[in-house]
């Protein structure tokens, strides 16, 4: 499975991908906050540029969706020293793991993500039930479902019948592990990207 490497955009989060990618062998995939292409379950692991931190005053919006992201292996890198207690105490509550901050040399942040990389934590029998992979079909059905259109709307836009979407949406359901389509749809929200035209 691919390795997310998460950054705001700009100059900067590029030339750190960049450095990564090309240092540690490994199927990578560069994304802003939350566009990535895949449920976040799909990736082996998630390295996260925390460099925009240190730019705020107060929590960022990609600290705010950080706090929302729901993997077993997300790995910091990149983050201030002085990481307010705000920002740093609910990220260790949530168990990621912090790397090395910003003063670290590149040799050490390519060390301590490669090892970080290679020490694979080991998968629980949940783990695995959450990775199973939602279907092409059922990433567009679930995409549609965001607009709040009915299951006839997007039985219409896909070209199925209404109930080849109910089905569909049975399956989604069980698979992410939510109850209801606002459930779904804000887990959409959260875990996929809309595509862009």
């Amino acid at each position: 499975m691919p390795i997310l490497f998460l950054s705001d955009s700009g100059l900067h989060g590029d030339l750190l991908y960049s450095l990564v990618s090309e240092a540690i062998p490994q199927n990578w995939e560069k994304s802003e906050f939350g566009k990535q292409k895949l449920c976040l379950i799909n990736y082996d692991a998630i390295v996260v540029d925390c460099f925009s931190f240190s730019s705020k005053s107060g929590p960022s919006a990609e600290f705010t969706y950080l706090k929302t992201v729901k993997h077993p292996r997300v790995l910091l890198v990149n983050y201030p020293p002085d990481l307010p207690a705000s920002i740093l105490y609910p990220l260790q509550d949530r168990k990621f793991n912090f790397l090395c901050d910003c003063r670290a040399s590149q040799r050490e942040l390519v060390s301590k993500l490669t090892l970080a990389i290679q020490n694979s934590r080991p998968v629980s029998e949940v783990d695995c039930r959450s990775r199973i992979l939602l279907t092409k079909r059922e990433q567009e059905i679930l995409s549609q479902l965001t607009t709040g259109e009915p299951n006839s709307i997007i039985a219409s836009k896909l070209h199925l019948s209404e109930h080849t979407v109910k089905n569909h949406m049975y399956n989604i359901f069980r698979k992410i592990g939510v109850k209801n389509r606002l459930q779904a749809s804000n887990w959409a929200k959260l875990h996929l990207q809309a595509e862009r035209i």
